[in-house]
């Protein structure tokens, strides 16, 4: 594929290990509000240097550092990642690499010719659980346009190659008997990407998919529909399996909120990683070849849904 070998000729590796020892960490506004300044500085400068409209968007509480790239079609197709840490967290992967994700992708499309207006926005303040700064980003966005769909970048660099490193929520086997099936196959490796999605943007998901396994390898994807969007018995999971509730936990969640067409691209976080939310959540613990895979997959789609195909 012609394309996926000149994104790979331009993106940079050792950047992304650079890029990520040089954002500020931890990440929280209330015990750290000068390295969250810092940060923000980080990233808008990274969004201009790239060539992007760059503006940081305030809202109770928080800051969005939002860049978009104007096209002839308005309607925007957003990717996100969250901006925030948890207190004390070193925050390389939860979420430096979703972040330093954004800021690859700025570089990348930029030099891409797009049907579909593009926006990045580094949001505030998941980690406080509302998602208050992905519900401000939507008011914002909704306002001016409308938004085609979303993908949402959450811890995406962490891998284990060793048998077992992998967990499972407790019940989920037995909603996901295939996706179970595959991971047993791998011995319990902790070493695919999880792609969560509703129905309405069953088209993005395999557009990411399908180019995390060219980008990566074909058993790199795993795709997981969010079990509240399941037929019939959606409804009553909570109740039934209350370990559904892992797959609400990030951004995503917002735009499902508002019918947005959204998926959730991650490495499962604390499921695999046993440095979350802790001060070892450091650059040295990542695999930059998948977060590298990741950003590759994430253009290539962005790039297919901006030249006609809709992701609902």
């Amino acid at each position: 594929m012609k394309l996926l070998a000149d994104f790979r000729g331009r993106l940079q590796v050792e950047l992304l290990r650079s890029r990520l020892a040089e954002l500020p960490a931890p990440r929280h506004r209330a015990s750290d509000p000068r390295r969250m300044e810092a940060a923000e500085q980080f990233v808008e400068q990274g969004f201009v240097s790239a060539g992007w409209t760059a503006e940081r968007q305030s809202f109770p509480g928080g800051v969005n550092i939002v860049a978009t790239l104007e096209a002839s079609d308005p309607a925007a197709l957003v990717v996100v990642a969250h901006l925030d840490t948890v207190a004390g967290s070193g925050g390389a992967d939860d979420n430096g690499s979703g972040v330093v994700a954004l800021l690859e992708l700025a570089r990348l499309l930029a030099a891409v010719p797009l049907k579909r207006t593009i926006v990045l926005a580094a949001v505030d303040l998941e980690e406080a659980g509302s998602f208050a700064g992905s519900e401000a980003l939507i008011g914002r966005l909704t306002a001016e346009r409308p938004v085609a769909g979303a993908i949402v970048l959450e811890s995406i660099a962490f891998t284990d190659a060793r048998p077992g490193t992998q967990r499972i929520a407790p019940g989920l086997g037995l909603l996901y008997p295939g996706q179970l099936a595959r991971a047993r196959a791998m011995k319990m490796a902790a070493t695919w990407t999880l792609v969560v999605y509703r129905a309405s943007a069953l088209v993005l998901a395999r557009a990411l998919a399908d180019g995390l396994a060219a980008a990566a390898t074909p058993d790199a994807p795993l795709l997981v529909r969010d079990p509240l969007d399941l037929p019939f018995i959606g409804r009553l999971l909570p109740w039934l399996v209350p370990t559904v509730r892992h797959f609400a936990r990030s951004d995503h969640v917002a735009f499902w909120r508002h019918g947005i067409p959204a998926i959730l691209v991650t490495d499962t976080a604390d499921m695999r990683n046993p440095r979350y939310h802790t001060g070892m959540d450091l650059p040295d613990s990542l695999d930059y070849q998948r977060l590298a895979d990741t950003i590759l997959a994430t253009a290539l789609a962005v790039t297919r849904l901006t030249r006609g195909v809709s992701p609902g």
